[in-house]
């Protein structure tokens, strides 16, 4: 279990290092684009200005190599927070420089998500900080000229460009959060339909199996458990007990590989069949005990054979599955009153 919860977190810290090389790219691509944009026009202070953010954006890259995440962050955050200060002081709160501040808001809360001890106080600290910036520059712009005269056409054009990138940004970052988010689901529902044991479904698995588009009027299920299982787990313990269930439902799954093959519970296995004859239904169920029968089940040096009984019940129109499971379960227990290792239909 340890080993699977580090898999899962070294995988979800591989996609969160590939999602901060790609938003660093990004935000340096931004940034080459601002200063070539300041060095045009003349904005002496902003070429200063970006030339150094620029400088700092090569150095995160050691960070991200070094997979400081939270650190990098943290950082890009006040680097932002200074960056459009600055700007929005210079060229006015029309130009829309201010608008990123939303987009961190997406961003802290993003990256508590992803850290290993997820505190929602720093996220929170982060938006009251983003608004009183906000608010802030708002005042301040509102009572003072901008140090630098921006004309009317420019200042509306860097406005509309800050919107569309501002959207772009938090609609990437939340396609990164719902792309995870829905893998992490995916997982987490295939897990809990499958037997951490044996890796085959388990009942809730049948019961997800019942509810899809089967066409359920030429199935069979059959229900079988391993014969005197609890004196295999008495005599021998729970470990050998254990190989023995792994081990059938490897010989189950090989021997009907077009079937539905869940473990039920315990020591018993649910197997759905969908043929248009009985006679295929005997003879796959057959060949199934048969194979059980014939294995010598090895482990610790211990040798033992085991057997199976089976119960089948043909699907009954509108019959639900515990009906259809308990038809089953009666005919198995016929089987196991009359002599154990059979099939009763």
């Amino acid at each position: 279990m340890a080993l699977t919860n580090a898999k899962q977190y070294r995988r979800k810290m591989k996609m969160v290092g590939k999602t901060c090389y790609t938003a660093n790219i990004s935000y340096l691509l931004v940034h080459v684009i601002y200063l070539i944009f300041f060095i045009i026009s003349k904005y002496t202070a902003l070429i200063i200005v970006d030339a150094a953010i620029i400088a700092i954006y090569l150095l995160f890259f050691l960070l991200i190599k070094k997979e400081k995440y939270y650190i990098y962050a943290l950082c890009c955050g006040n680097l932002y927070f200074a960056f459009i200060s600055v700007s929005t002081i210079m060229l006015g709160f029309g130009t829309g420089f201010h608008l990123y501040l939303i987009g961190l808001c997406i961003v802290s809360f993003f990256t508590t998500y992803f850290s290993k001890v997820r505190n929602l106080k720093g996220s929170i600290v982060w938006v009251v900080l983003s608004f009183v910036i906000y608010l802030t520059l708002y005042l301040v712009t509102r009572f003072n000229a901008p140090y630098y005269a921006v004309p009317q056409w420019l200042e509306i054009t860097l406005f509309i460009i800050h919107a569309i990138a501002v959207f772009i940004f938090v609609a990437a970052y939340m396609v990164v959060f719902i792309r995870y988010a829905t893998k992490l689901e995916n997982r987490i529902i295939n897990e809990s339909r499958t037997d951490e044991l044996t890796q085959i479904s388990n009942r809730y698995g049948l019961y997800d199996y019942y509810d899809s588009d089967l066409d359920k009027s030429d199935s069979l299920l059959a229900l079988f458990d391993i014969d005197d299982f609890k004196n295999i787990n008495d005599s021998y313990g729970h470990v050998y007990g254990d190989y023995v269930l792994k081990r059938v439902a490897e010989i189950t799954t090989q021997t009907l590989n077009d079937a539905f093959i869940c473990r039920f519970g315990g020591e018993e296995f649910v197997v759905v069949l969908n043929e248009d004859k009985e006679a295929s239904y005997r003879d796959k169920l057959e060949t199934l005990r048969k194979t059980i029968e014939k294995e010598t089940f090895e482990f610790n040096n211990i040798k033992i054979n085991i057997t199976i009984t089976i119960g089948a019940a043909e699907y009954e129109e509108n019959m639900s599955l515990d009906k259809w499971v308990e038809a089953a379960d009666k005919k198995m227990y016929q089987g196991k009153n009359s002599g154990k290792n059979q099939i009763v239909f």
